[in-house]
């Protein structure tokens, strides 16, 4: 029982800290990501302009205090205020989740990997491993289209509010879906990495 509970919190712990990192990224990344993707053109805005922007909906995104969205130069539509708002607490429910498995990923590192125990968790790091890779498959057979698509209808299920209509949510045109697909590939490494470092490490130990 005690194992089973230390599997699902690390689980868990991985899982939210590599989407957390992935958002920490995406976000740091993204000036570049401006330049790669042409977004200066989608928008008809300059760098600075899309940043300050994308700066203002990430801090809402992210930050508890901020309950109001209102991007200077991208106006939002209802709809566009509510799946916002429902990203938002998404956001704040993996910081959640982070939070309370951190003491007991802490734990983990100074009651089974210091002292040597790693190896009872190989066969968990292991399928820790192989299910993003199905998924990634998935998306390589069915095409990244429609696997964001299928990814959004059952993360919002009976909630078609991420169909962003530019004409009424630009900001949709500053966050085209080939930066989504950088991001999720930002986190099928990190994720991976992390895993991977287990399950080599987890094979050294006795």
């Amino acid at each position: 029982m005690l194992r089973s509970l230390k599997s699902m919190n690390l689980v868990f712990f991985i899982l939210s800290a590599a989407i957390l990192l992935t958002i920490g990224l995406a976000w740091v990344l993204y000036p570049m990501e401006i330049h790669w993707l042409g977004i200066q053109s989608r928008t008809g805005f300059s760098a600075s302009v899309i940043m300050k922007n994308v700066n203002v909906l990430m801090n809402y995104l992210t930050n508890p205090l901020q309950w109001v969205l209102k991007m200077p130069q991208f106006p939002s539509s209802k709809n566009g205020l509510h799946h916002f708002e429902a990203v938002k607490y998404l956001f704040h429910l993996v910081t959640v989740v982070f939070l309370v498995t951190l003491p007991g990923f802490i734990q983990f590192l100074r009651t089974v990997v210091k002292k040597g125990y790693l190896n009872v968790y190989r066969n968990l790091f292991f399928w820790m491993m192989v299910f993003p890779i199905l998924f990634a498959a998935l998306a390589v057979i069915i095409g990244f289209d429609q696997f964001f698509t299928l990814f959004h209808q059952v993360l919002f299920a009976g909630d078609t509010t991420w169909l962003f209509d530019p004409r009424v949510d630009s900001i949709i045109l500053a966050l085209p879906e080939d930066y989504f697909m950088h991001a999720f590939l930002i986190f099928f490494v990190l994720y991976e990495g992390i895993c991977v470092s287990f399950y080599l490490l987890s094979r050294r130990t006795k």
